[in-house]
């Protein structure tokens, strides 16, 4: 069984068809089809069901089109990190803008200094906006809070971070939050927003109004000038002078947030590799 007939065979069922799969390969569709047959004949199985011009996979084909993913996968893992010694090339990175600012500092320097071959961009954003860049294949690897779990997704724990409630100073001698509250918060999207959201219902608090601001020195500032709650990482404060600003620590399910790194399994290239070995060797990281 050849890497090659297991390219053509995943192209048919992706592409629907002899025709399609062999202008996609830039082969002539009688190749396409004498390397199914040959496929079918070492395995002893019928890949398709054949009904005129119409293919349809069977379950066998569809085990051999999970094995197909994985075995590709690893080829092409393999030829990065052996044909590649040395990282190059661009790497497009993304990152909530709380963990650009409080971790990702030493790691971009010492990243830049080991791989001054590699080309860095950042891209700051909330997580579920930057995990969707990855899948989309605009982002080659994010910084990420509570990554969903998809199959086609890579994810790698680095950090794990406690979220606190930031309140104004002028709160600090009341026995509970005002009735009318409005939340200083993250846009849609970020996994500190959704929790801080959940904490609040969780409480019976309503926020009648929600204020998107990116910038968590932005947010701080207004918290501190009384506009009204956040939810924050402990590594972010410490970035701040935290006068004028009282701290209320929250259910563990809810403060303790792990951050992840985030790539496509079939995206894999000696750069990712080493940042992240960059990033799980910082100060602070999960080991």
């Amino acid at each position: 069984m050849d890497i090659s007939d297991l390219v053509v065979f995943k192209a048919v069922v992706e592409h629907k068809g002899v025709s399609r799969a062999a202008e996609s390969l830039h082969r002539v569709p009688s190749n396409v089809t004498a390397r199914l047959k040959k496929l079918e004949g070492e395995l002893n199985v019928d890949l398709f069901l054949r009904e005129g011009n119409r293919l349809t996979v069977t379950s066998a084909g569809l085990r051999l089109l999970d094995y197909t993913g994985k075995i590709l996968q690893l080829q092409k893992q393999a030829i990065a990190e052996l044909t590649l010694a040395e990282p190059g090339g661009l790497l497009r990175l993304g990152s909530m803008e709380s963990s650009a600012a409080s971790r990702l500092p030493g790691i971009l320097a010492r990243f830049h200094r080991q791989y001054d071959a590699v080309q860095l961009e950042l891209t700051a954003n909330a997580s579920m906006p930057l995990v969707e860049k990855v899948l989309s294949g605009e982002l080659d690897l994010v910084m990420a809070s509570d990554p969903p779990d998809d199959p086609r997704l890579e994810r790698v724990k680095c950090f794990e971070e406690e979220l606190v409630l930031i309140l104004p100073r002028e709160w600090e001698s009341s026995s509970a939050l005002p009735e009318t509250l409005t939340m200083v918060g993250y846009s849609r999207g970020c996994s500190y927003r959704h929790r801080l959201e959940k904490w609040l219902a969780r409480h019976n608090h309503v926020c009648e109004r929600v204020t998107e601001i990116p910038s968590h020195f932005t947010m701080i500032g207004c918290v501190i000038a009384g506009m009204g709650l956040a939810m924050v990482p402990r590594s972010v404060l410490a970035l701040h002078q935290t006068e004028g600003l009282t701290l209320k620590t929250v259910d563990e399910d809810i403060a303790f947030a792990p951050t992840y790194l985030v790539y496509r399994k079939d995206n894999p290239s000696s750069a990712i590799s080493a940042f992240i070995d960059c990033a799980l060797t910082a100060p602070g990281a999960v080991n």
